[in-house]
């Protein structure tokens, strides 16, 4: 099945091995990179929480966080905490770092009895989805740097290691 035209996809180049991700057919190597054959690999679909939990870096529990907010509308911590049974202090940590990943808006309200309060709101999911995207695509980059810090000198190390003893500390960081 081919994907549509302006459906991202996964390229790569036949001269460097070098990957690319878009909606166009890259170049690399000054010619076009050929789109990336799907393969019946064993790697599964990932859901929307083990996307956000990858990429963003969350937690079980800032995922919790994270969910009930983007379903919730506006919240305190508070009110939040009430709602799913967390301590505030874990709450406000985690809503902090939501903020600062840009996955909901941090604003402070002035109450009129005095003082202030945060109450924090979901991001329009088109603001999500460009953030998403965006830290994807640096987690992409990164990964790509581990999987070519596999040489081929290590493999092949293993491979002529002519013993029965396990090799994997080639792979281990030094």
């Amino acid at each position: 099945m081919t994907p549509p035209a302006d459906e991202t996809r996964l390229f790569e180049c036949e001269t460097c091995g070098g990957v690319g991700i878009g909606d166009n057919r890259p170049k690399c190597c000054g010619e076009p990179m050929a789109a990336a054959e799907a393969t019946d690999a064993a790697v599964s679909e990932p859901s929307l929480e083990t996307l956000l939990q990858t990429v963003f870096d969350m937690s079980g529990t800032e995922l919790d966080v994270c969910l009930c907010v983007m379903e919730g509308g506006e919240l305190t911590v508070a009110a939040l905490a009430e709602q799913i049974g967390y301590d505030r202090s874990v709450v406000a940590r985690h809503l902090n770092h939501l903020a600062d990943l840009g996955v909901v808006e941090k604003r402070r309200r002035i109450r009129p009895e005095g003082g202030h309060v945060y109450v924090y709101t979901p991001q329009p999911p088109e603001v999500v989805r460009e953030r998403l995207r965006g830290e994807f695509l640096s987690w992409v980059r990164l990964a790509t740097a581990q999987l070519d810090d596999l040489q081929r000198e290590k493999v092949e190390a293993i491979a002529d290691a002519g013993t029965d003893e396990r090799q994997w500390t080639v792979f281990q960081e030094q």
